[in-house]
């Protein structure tokens, strides 16, 4: 494993873990192909050369109006009048007027007005992946000219070559055009955000280290399920559970245990062999490691429900009252039990009985922020007041609040003791520091000095990486709090060691390969949550199946989503 060059590449918030749902990925495991979910990271792409001296942004932004649509918040009060627009407007001379629509449908109504052809607004915030759409209907346009222009993006160059990362490369579709001004937050937190948690105190009950193997885990399983640990009276212990398996939705307990036999933390479960793909569910591997985790079902060590039962459920247990689960896949232990919180300890990455051992790696990846229609009579204006929100100081007020108030750069910051401060993670110095972070993003208290992370953003790693965290607590509460933080953090940094050096990235597919290959993927996911239950339930043999098994996947269409896929991957190299 390349660790290194991974972290060089990686990124991260250190104690806001559960506040940066807003900063990154879902909670859930999406896979739009066109947004890609993991990726080797490129090679930064070089910046086009240094912008004009005396160039003057005002030259052609001063007195343009532009309208800009966005979704409603019940964090911001009023756009027109929020502090991050009167900015904006007083450094470039121009006068935004936003339109705000109900966030419910707010991109089905986009979509609307353009397959309508009605008159769109100049900018439009968080477009989602219809964009693309969009830009073959000629909608909106390609801004290439403009980020090959330094003068004209001088903010996102500046900002993306202090992440090292290939932001740029990362944004292009298929085409090789790139359409949006992004939204982009590198978080260690989204990048390994499933990992295995074990209860602690349980394991030191049954007189048994942190589990470091399958087998390890398997055995303390099973002496965690006979044993009235929590001490009701009642054999209700569960060793490990989850959601949502046969709906797709959050299979992290599942990719934990398969990523022992071969790499599964992909949402396509795609695996990358000297940039040459595969789907790890054809394997031998996968065969074994689905032999593996039946025993879990054939001993009740993971209840049925796990493949069925949704995330309410499934919080039920997590979060529950009663102390009952051993262990989860997830960021981090949820609920407000402090105590419980901090006695999860992570286990990195399992390893398997042939050597295989896989952390989830989840390199962050560039959305739409906003995107520029055909309708706008000035064009390179609205791309300036786009550029000028992806700056370092716009995108840190955009997420954290106002300079000055909710945050400062360091040798700004207001506190008694600097020395009771750190970084959330070695290799930086302090950068910046939020005063009341979760106060401020997480309280979901209106406010008028920031967009809560609509439309462009710019956050690298090098300030959130080095963003100050207490190391003090003057409570009980406040020592849990800061346990359980120090714990997420280090866990992310193990997590790190064995993540693999070449992970699938976006995957820019044409309007025709989307098209050609939709019903192949909504076939194959059907048969293939179907099957996997079934396996795992023991409603089909394993080892008898698995050839009828690879021959309905090659009868579905497999290998042909395979090859776009490939094709589609070649595009980002």
């Amino acid at each position: 494993m390349k660790w290194q060059k991974l972290t060089v590449l990686l990124l991260a918030c250190s104690m806001l873990v559960a506040a940066m749902g807003g900063c990154g990925n879902s909670d859930s495991e999406t896979s739009q192909e066109n947004e890609g979910t993991t990726q080797e990271t490129p090679e930064t792409q070089e910046a086009p050369e240094s912008g004009t001296a005396d160039f003057d942004p005002r030259s052609i932004t001063e007195g343009t109006k532009l309208t800009i649509a966005v979704k409603d918040s019940i964090q911001v009060s009023d756009y027109n009048t929020n502090e991050m627009t009167l900015a904006v407007e007083e450094a470039l001379g121009v006068d935004l007027e936003f339109v705000t629509y109900a966030s419910a449908d707010y991109e089905t109504k986009m979509n609307v007005m353009v397959m309508s052809g009605d008159k769109l607004p100049d900018i439009i915030f968080n477009p989602g992946e219809q964009y693309l759409s969009w830009a073959s209907e000629g909608a909106i346009i390609s801004l290439n000219e403009y980020y090959d222009n330094p003068d004209m993006s001088a903010n996102f160059w500046e900002v993306s070559e202090k992440t090292g990362t290939d932001v740029y490369g990362m944004m292009k579709s298929a085409d090789g055009e790139v359409y949006y001004v992004p939204s982009y937050t590198e978080n260690y937190a989204n990048s390994v955000y499933s990992k295995l948690w074990v209860y602690e105190p349980w394991l030191e009950a049954i007189g048994k280290e942190v589990p470091q193997t399958t087998e390890e885990f398997y055995e303390a399983c099973k002496l965690i399920a006979g044993n009235d640990l929590n001490g009701n009276g009642k054999n209700d212990e569960i060793a490990l559970t989850g959601y949502g398996f046969s709906t797709g939705g959050n299979r992290g307990w599942f990719n934990c245990l398969m990523s022992a036999y071969v790499y599964a933390h992909d949402s396509n479960y795609l695996v990358v062999d000297d940039g040459e793909l595969s789907f790890a569910y054809t394997t031998d591997q996968w065969k074994e490691g689905l032999k593996y985790i039946k025993q879990f079902f054939d001993d009740g060590l993971i209840p049925i429900e796990t493949l069925t039962q949704d995330n309410e459920q499934y919080e039920a247990v997590w979060k529950g009252n009663e102390m009952v689960l051993f262990s989860f896949a997830f960021y981090h232990m949820g609920g407000t039990d402090a105590e419980r919180q901090a006695n999860y300890i992570h286990i990195p990455a399992l390893l398997g009985p042939e050597g295989e051992q896989n952390a989830m790696y989840v390199p962050a990846t560039p959305s739409a922020g906003a995107v520029i229609t055909a309708d706008c009579e000035n064009p390179e204006a609205a791309f300036l007041v786009c550029d000028y929100l992806c700056s370092e100081e716009m995108s840190i007020t955009n997420r954290f609040g106002k300079r000055g108030e909710n945050w400062d750069y360091w040798d700004e910051a207001e506190v008694e003791d600097k020395s009771a401060y750190t970084v959330g993670f070695p290799g930086y110095d302090i950068y910046f520091i939020a005063y009341d972070d979760v106060g401020f993003f997480s309280s979901m208290a209106q406010q008028n000095v920031s967009y809560i992370q609509q439309g462009p953003w710019m956050l690298g790693a090098y300030a959130l990486n080095a963003m100050a965290t207490i190391q003090s607590a003057s409570t009980e509460e406040e020592e849990l709090a800061l346990e359980f933080s120090n714990r997420k953090n280090t866990a992310i940094m193990d997590c790190l060691k064995y993540a693999p050096e070449e992970v699938v990235g976006a995957l820019p597919m044409t309007d025709q390969e989307t098209e050609e290959t939709a019903d192949i993927k909504a076939s194959l996911n059907t048969y293939f949550n179907e099957i996997t239950c079934q396996f795992l339930i023991g409603e089909k043999d394993i080892d008898s199946e698995w050839d009828n098994y690879l021959a309905e996947l090659e009868k579905i269409g497999c290998q042909k989503l395979l090859e776009t896929y490939q094709i589609a991957y070649d595009r980002t190299k």
